[in-house]
């Protein structure tokens, strides 16, 4: 036998006793480890409800609303949100700028404490803007909550917007431009906006902020945005997971000594319509037909939701299956009919006063005109004929989804959230459910109806030349 055979075979044990000690250090050496053939005494108390609680609203003195609901569960997600955004900028891209500042440093936290506060607790801290509301939302475990109310008043109420900060974001609002650019979906409803509501309008502001749009936007900007939209009466503390009159407290503790400030009222942006043309060297065409919709306040907010799942639509691959939207309209009608189509699909957005219904869709340049005439035909087939099973499938789509996505805690937040902002008390499940059952065909043809009578919204992007004319489009629905 050569010696370095033997060498190697000395070092074995060796070797292995290494490795048990280092095993040992994290607890899992082989006196230490529990054996997997028994099991396990974990103690698990009896939940004290089964799913969430009814949610309870309370408003502070200074008109901060708290709303909550409590789960059978040891995480929590809680954050606050905020009645304003893009719609309310006098900078274009402020509250996206805004949105990278969140849990940046304030008048008495850095942002490296901050980020170990944050690894303290475990928590998962985001901010998101939209155009009529911003968020600010932390997922904690549930004894973590008062840490984490706090965090959320100390980056809302003094967040310091140091320029250096301020100047470090601009590559990650830049990398979200390119995101936007790369998924020619999202990028068309975007796209929509200018064109629906004008250029210059509130609704029609950029969501995003652009390259050229960041050395106008310093501290100063940002602090006037802060100042003079997050005011009491436009928040709600809300949280998925929580103890209503803890939370009230904390509330209490931590916004009840901001002052109270008038709300002022939100700008007007009326629908008008219109078109936007973009080209870009993209093998693929892209294109939009929408209409105005529906706001959160109107009465055909649900029926025009069920419209939106009839008409559903995906993308040329789809697994199938239940929920996929297999048996929609436009699925049934425009991908499974038209091979060159690479997708098709409804997009829905609501704002407060107004909204958006439209189609997209997308395919080679030279099929373009195809897609549109089949698209403007499903559009005012809308307002025909609807089988019973189509629309009892339509609901059901809809309201498994509702309660499925109810089922996610951060869904639950962003529903008490949403709704109490807008509403300012929360619908139950059961009632929205109750209101998509009582819908029928004759809803659907009479929001349809409404809908195509408002001046279409046209946006091509890619080769905007394969687009018909706007005017043949919206000859079609006159």
């Amino acid at each position: 036998m050569s010696h370095s055979l033997l060498v190697r075979r000395s070092l074995r044990p060796a070797a292995a006793a290494v490795r048990q000690q280092r095993r040992a250090i994290w607890g899992v050496g082989p006196d230490t480890a529990p054996s997997l053939y028994e099991p396990l005494d974990v103690a698990s108390p009896v939940p004290l409800f089964d799913g969430p609680t009814p949610t309870k609203v309370t408003t502070l003195d200074n008109g901060l609303k708290v709303a909550s609901s409590d789960l059978a569960a040891p995480a929590t997600t809680v954050g606050v949100y905020i009645d304003t955004g893009s719609k309310f900028d006098a900078v274009p891209g402020t509250a996206h700028l805004l949105q990278h500042m969140a849990f940046k440093s304030s008048t008495t936290t850095s942002q490296l404490k901050f980020v170990r506060d944050c690894e303290k607790i475990g928590a998962a801290a985001s901010a998101t803007a939209a155009r009529e509301n911003m968020v600010y939302q932390l997922d904690v475990l549930s004894d973590a909550v008062p840490a984490a109310v706090a965090m959320l008043a100390e980056t809302i109420t003094s967040p310091k917007l140091l320029p250096w900060e301020i100047q470090a974001q601009a590559p990650f609002v830049k990398a979200e431009i390119a995101d936007l650019t790369s998924n020619p979906q999202a990028y068309v409803t975007e796209l929509c906006h200018p064109a629906a509501y004008g250029a210059t309008s509130p609704l029609g502001k950029p969501l995003y902020a652009k390259a050229s749009d960041l050395p106008h936007i310093d501290g100063g900007v940002l602090s006037d945005f802060v100042t003079t939209q997050f005011v009491p009466g436009k928040m709600v503390l809300a949280a998925a997971g929580c103890d209503h009159d803890a939370l009230v407290g904390l509330a209490k503790t931590y916004f009840g000594g901001l002052p109270s400030a008038p709300v002022s009222p939100s700008p007007p942006s009326p629908y008008v319509g219109g078109e936007y043309r973009l080209a870009a060297d993209t093998p693929t065409s892209h294109f939009a037909l929408a209409f105005e919709g529906a706001g959160w306040t109107a009465d055909s907010l649900v029926p025009i939701c069920v419209l939106n799942t009839l008409m559903g639509g995906g993308a040329s691959f789809s697994a199938g299956g239940p929920g996929k939207g297999m048996y929609t309209r436009l699925y049934q009608n425009i991908l499974n009919r038209m091979p060159m189509v690479e997708a098709c699909s409804v997009f829905n957005t609501f704002y407060n006063d107004t909204g958006i219904f439209g189609v997209y869709g997308a395919t080679d340049p030279a099929s373009m005109g195809a897609l549109v005439a089949a698209v403007c035909d499903e559009m005012k087939k809308m307002g025909g004929a609807i089988s019973d099973v189509e629309l009892a499938r339509a609901k059901n789509q809809l309201t498994s989804s509702l309660y499925m996505n109810l089922e996610s805690r951060p869904v639950l937040f962003e529903d008490i959230g949403r709704q109490v902002l807008t509403y300012g008390k929360r619908i139950p499940p059961e009632e929205l459910v109750s209101q998509i059952s009582a819908v029928t065909a004759a809803d659907l043809n009479k929001v349809a109806a409404v809908l195509l009578k408002t001046p279409p919204t046209v946006v091509a992007y890619g080769d905007p030349t394969c687009v018909p004319r706007y005017d043949l489009i919206a000859k079609q629905f006159s």
